[in-house]
Formats: C-alpha cells, sequence, structure tokens
C-alpha cells in the first residue's frame, strides 16, 4: 500500500470529504486533494504528518507505519525508480549516486554513477550510496567519502543520515531536542541547521557505512 492509498481509507473511515478533512488539518483543500492523489510537489511538513496522526487516532504500530510510506512518498524519485529496477533485476550490487554536499547541500540528480559492493550488507533492494563533497562532517566523513545508506530506517538521536531540508541535501547528526530538531555538523567550523515547523523535512536514509579510504 501506498501513502496516498492509506490516507485515503482512514479518511473514508472517518467519514470525512476531502473539504473537511483539509479543514481539520488547517490546509487547504486543493493541497490535501494533491497529496491524496500522489501529485503533491511539496510533501506534508512533520507538523502535518503528526496532525493526521492524532486525528486518525493511530496506535504506535500504525503511527510507524503511516510514517514509513509518507517516508517512501518523500524520497527522491531517482532513488525509488533506481531502487524498484534493482529489485525487479535481482539486486547484486549499491547503487553510487554522484554527489550529496556535507556543506552547502546540495542532491545529485544525476544518473547512477557506479554501482559498489560491500560485503555484510543485506537487503540491498534499499540501499544506496552518495558521493560525498564537503568537510563539514570531518573528521567522521572526510571530503569525497562514499556514504552507503538506507531508505526508511529510524534515525536515532546522535546518527547520522542524509537528510532533505526545503529540497536541499544534507550529510549531518540528528539531534532530537524537546521542542525542535537539529541537523549537527562534526566540523565545529560549521553551524547547526535549526528545523523549523514550517520547513519541509525529509529523512532519505540512514548512514550505515562510510568509506573514507578510496
Amino acid at each position: 500500500m501506498d501513502f496516498k492509498t492509506y490516507l485515503k481509507e482512514k479518511r473514508e473511515e472517518l467519514g470525512y470529504s476531502q473539504n473537511k478533512l483539509a479543514k481539520a488539518l488547517q490546509i487547504t483543500q486543493p493541497y490535501y486533494n494533491s497529496i491524496e492523489r500522489g501529485e503533491v510537489k511539496n510533501p506534508p511538513s512533520e507538523e502535518i504528518l503528526e496532525r493526521m496522526i492524532e486525528l486518525f487516532s493511530l496506535d504506535e504500530k500504525d503511527r510507524e507505519y503511516f510514517l514509513y510510506l509518507a517516508a517512501v512518498e518523500r524520497t527522491p524519485k531517482i532513488i525509488l525508480e533506481k531502487m524498484k529496477q534493482m529489485k525487479e533485476e535481482g539486486p547484486a550490487a549499491i547503487p553510487l549516486f554522484p554527489r550529496i554536499s556535507a556543506g552547502i547541500g546540495v542532491f545529485g540528480e544525476e544518473e547512477v554513477e557506479d554501482y559498489i559492493s560491500i560485503p555484510g550488507v543485506r537487503n540491498l533492494e534499499e540501499v544506496f550510496s552518495v558521493r560525498v563533497k564537503g568537510d563539514s562532517m570531518e573528521p567522521t566523513i572526510k571530503n569525497a567519502s562514499i556514504i552507503v545508506c538506507r531508505q526508511n530506517m529510524q534515525i536515532h538521536n546522535g546518527e547520522i543520515g542524509a537528510f532533505l531540508v526545503n529540497g536541499e541535501a544534507f550529510v549531518k547528526r540528528l539531534q532530537v531536542k524537546s521542542d525542535y530538531i537539529v541537523l549537527m555538523s562534526d566540523n565545529p567550523n560549521y553551524q547547526p541547521i535549526y528545523i523549523s515547523p514550517s520547513d519541509e523535512f525529509v529523512s532519505v536514509g540512514k548512514v550505515l557505512k562510510v568509506i573514507n579510504d578510496i
């Protein structure tokens, strides 16, 4: 099941029209309609997702599944398409995408640059790798390193992940505070990136491995 189908089913279980649900979520009806059709260019923020969870009265298990579907919906299409292709062909290697900035925030929209094999990494359908440019995560992740990430995997406080913030990509260490989220660099010369409720914040993948010696 995909996110838009799950959302429609929950709305219908409540007996809500699209307009009524949009009002309850404090968003416009056209915007909600685009979400349910799977045509939205600006996916719902974490704040809106939490409103949906509360409105649907989801328990912890359903909440995790809902957020999982939302994460898949918000994952860059270039990664999703490649993962689907690899799953159909029976993947034997991990796709390497050209670049993601560890400094100013750039995600490469180019095609796959290469494929790499790493012993011990399983379930390759949800694994991808990206070449990092920038020194903001040094000494942990050096410039020109390759990071190996897994989609749809929870990133805990203090762990490193690949994130999209308002369309810009970053490799940062996640810090979750009581009332806000911040992305931290390991290099002290870089300022923290504070995530506000109005920001479009997407977790692209959790960093499983860093290949520095390349």
